[in-house]
Protein backbone atom coordinates (compact mmCIF):
# COMPACT_ATOMS: atom_id res chain seq x y z
CA UNK A 1 0.00 0.00 0.00
CA UNK A 2 1.27 3.45 -0.87
CA UNK A 3 1.31 6.06 1.92
CA UNK A 4 1.83 9.66 0.82
CA UNK A 5 2.95 12.35 3.28
CA UNK A 6 3.96 15.97 2.66
CA UNK A 7 6.08 18.03 5.00
CA UNK A 8 9.45 19.58 5.77
CA UNK A 9 12.66 17.59 6.26
CA UNK A 10 13.75 18.53 9.80
CA UNK A 11 16.66 16.11 10.24
CA UNK A 12 19.04 14.27 7.95
CA UNK A 13 20.73 11.32 9.64
CA UNK A 14 24.22 10.14 8.66
CA UNK A 15 24.27 7.50 5.91
CA UNK A 16 24.66 3.81 6.78
CA UNK A 17 26.66 1.46 4.59
CA UNK A 18 27.82 -2.11 4.57
CA UNK A 19 28.30 -5.26 2.52
CA UNK A 20 25.52 -7.78 1.94
CA UNK A 21 26.25 -11.18 3.50
CA UNK A 22 24.27 -12.96 0.78
CA UNK A 23 25.53 -11.28 -2.38
CA UNK A 24 28.73 -9.59 -1.20
CA UNK A 25 27.56 -6.33 -2.80
CA UNK A 26 27.95 -2.99 -0.98
CA UNK A 27 24.78 -1.22 0.14
CA UNK A 28 23.91 2.25 1.44
CA UNK A 29 20.88 3.70 3.21
CA UNK A 30 19.99 6.94 4.98
CA UNK A 31 17.19 8.03 7.31
CA UNK A 32 15.33 11.34 7.28
CA UNK A 33 12.82 12.94 9.65
CA UNK A 34 9.82 14.60 7.99
CA UNK A 35 7.61 16.93 10.04
CA UNK A 36 4.04 17.39 8.85
CA UNK A 37 0.91 19.16 10.08
CA UNK A 38 -1.95 17.06 11.38
CA UNK A 39 -4.36 18.45 13.91
CA UNK A 40 -3.23 21.01 16.44
CA UNK A 41 0.41 19.90 16.81
CA UNK A 42 3.01 18.93 14.20
CA UNK A 43 3.88 15.23 13.86
CA UNK A 44 7.20 13.69 12.81
CA UNK A 45 7.93 10.57 10.80
CA UNK A 46 11.28 8.87 10.26
CA UNK A 47 11.71 7.12 6.90
CA UNK A 48 14.57 5.38 5.11
CA UNK A 49 15.89 5.60 1.56
CA UNK A 50 17.74 2.43 0.57
CA UNK A 51 20.31 2.31 -2.24
CA UNK A 52 23.00 4.74 -3.31
CA UNK A 53 21.24 5.26 -6.66
CA UNK A 54 18.00 6.38 -4.91
CA UNK A 55 19.95 8.61 -2.49
CA UNK A 56 21.62 10.38 -5.41
CA UNK A 57 18.37 10.60 -7.39
CA UNK A 58 16.31 12.02 -4.51
CA UNK A 59 19.08 14.31 -3.09
CA UNK A 60 16.97 15.13 -0.03
CA UNK A 61 18.18 18.17 1.93
CA UNK A 62 17.31 19.57 5.35
CA UNK A 63 14.56 22.24 5.51
CA UNK A 64 13.23 21.14 2.13
CA UNK A 65 9.47 20.75 1.59
CA UNK A 66 8.72 17.45 -0.16
CA UNK A 67 6.07 14.79 -0.67
CA UNK A 68 7.23 11.22 -0.03
CA UNK A 69 5.66 7.93 -1.11
CA UNK A 70 6.24 5.24 1.51
CA UNK A 71 5.96 1.49 1.90
CA UNK A 72 5.35 0.46 5.51
CA UNK A 73 6.05 -3.15 6.41
CA UNK A 74 6.18 -5.09 9.66
CA UNK A 75 9.18 -7.33 10.28
CA UNK A 76 10.14 -9.74 13.04
CA UNK A 77 13.39 -9.13 14.89
CA UNK A 78 15.83 -11.83 15.99
CA UNK A 79 14.61 -11.68 19.60
CA UNK A 80 11.00 -12.40 18.56
CA UNK A 81 9.63 -8.85 18.70
CA UNK A 82 8.28 -6.86 15.78
CA UNK A 83 9.18 -3.50 14.25
CA UNK A 84 7.96 -1.36 11.38
CA UNK A 85 10.11 -0.51 8.40
CA UNK A 86 9.21 2.75 6.62
CA UNK A 87 10.89 2.89 3.20
CA UNK A 88 10.65 5.75 0.69
CA UNK A 89 10.41 4.80 -2.98
CA UNK A 90 9.44 8.15 -4.56
CA UNK A 91 9.98 11.84 -3.77
CA UNK A 92 8.10 14.80 -5.26
CA UNK A 93 9.28 18.36 -4.85
CA UNK A 94 6.50 20.83 -4.07
CA UNK A 95 8.62 23.96 -4.36
CA UNK A 96 12.28 24.49 -5.13
CA UNK A 97 12.72 26.85 -2.17
CA UNK A 98 14.02 25.81 1.19
CA UNK A 99 12.25 26.71 4.38
CA UNK A 100 13.74 28.05 7.57
CA UNK A 101 13.33 25.66 10.47
CA UNK A 102 10.24 26.36 12.53
CA UNK A 103 10.27 26.12 16.32
CA UNK A 104 8.39 23.05 17.45
CA UNK A 105 4.99 23.61 19.00
CA UNK A 106 4.97 27.29 18.17
CA UNK A 107 1.56 28.88 18.67
CA UNK A 108 -0.37 29.04 15.43
CA UNK A 109 -1.85 32.39 14.32
CA UNK A 110 -5.48 32.63 15.27
CA UNK A 111 -8.04 34.07 12.93
CA UNK A 112 -9.72 37.22 14.14
CA UNK A 113 -12.78 36.21 16.04
CA UNK A 114 -15.90 37.85 14.74
CA UNK A 115 -18.48 38.80 17.37
CA UNK A 116 -21.80 37.04 17.11
CA UNK A 117 -24.67 39.22 15.94
CA UNK A 118 -26.73 40.69 18.73
CA UNK A 119 -29.64 38.49 19.63
CA UNK A 120 -32.91 39.52 21.18
CA UNK A 121 -33.18 38.40 24.79
CA UNK A 122 -35.19 35.25 25.29
CA UNK A 123 -38.76 35.93 26.47
CA UNK A 124 -39.06 35.43 30.19
CA UNK A 125 -41.99 33.51 31.54
CA UNK A 126 -43.58 33.93 34.91
CA UNK A 127 -41.53 32.30 37.65
CA UNK A 128 -42.64 28.79 38.54
CA UNK A 129 -43.10 27.89 42.19
CA UNK A 130 -40.33 25.65 43.47
CA UNK A 131 -41.37 22.04 44.11
CA UNK A 132 -41.86 21.22 47.76
CA UNK A 133 -39.65 18.51 49.24
CA UNK A 134 -41.20 15.12 49.89
CA UNK A 135 -41.23 13.75 53.42
CA UNK A 136 -37.80 12.16 52.86
CA UNK A 137 -36.31 15.55 51.97
CA UNK A 138 -35.94 14.86 48.20
CA UNK A 139 -37.95 17.21 45.94
CA UNK A 140 -40.21 15.57 43.36
CA UNK A 141 -41.99 17.29 40.49
CA UNK A 142 -45.73 17.69 40.98
CA UNK A 143 -47.70 14.61 39.94
CA UNK A 144 -50.29 14.94 37.21
CA UNK A 145 -53.01 12.36 36.59
CA UNK A 146 -52.39 9.95 33.72
CA UNK A 147 -55.02 10.13 30.93
CA UNK A 148 -57.15 6.98 30.79
CA UNK A 149 -58.32 5.46 27.48
CA UNK A 150 -62.02 5.69 26.69
CA UNK A 151 -63.88 2.41 27.38
CA UNK A 152 -64.86 0.40 24.29
CA UNK A 153 -68.28 -1.32 24.16
CA UNK A 154 -67.96 -5.11 24.23
CA UNK A 155 -69.37 -6.92 21.16
CA UNK A 156 -72.69 -8.65 21.84
CA UNK A 157 -73.20 -12.30 21.11
CA UNK A 158 -73.95 -12.97 17.49
CA UNK A 159 -72.19 -9.78 16.37
CA UNK A 160 -68.73 -9.62 15.04
CA UNK A 161 -66.54 -6.98 16.50
CA UNK A 162 -63.74 -5.19 14.77
CA UNK A 163 -61.66 -8.32 14.40
CA UNK A 164 -59.15 -8.41 11.55
CA UNK A 165 -59.95 -12.05 10.62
Amino acid sequence: MDFVVSGIITQVMPPNQGVSQRSGQPWQSQEFVLTYEQGQYPKSLCFRVFGSDKLQQFAIQQNEMITVHLNITCQQSRNGGYFNSVDCWKVERQMQTQYAPQPQYAPQPQYAQQPFPAQAPAPQSAPQPAPQPAPGGVPFPPQQPMPQPAPQPAPQQGQQGNLPF
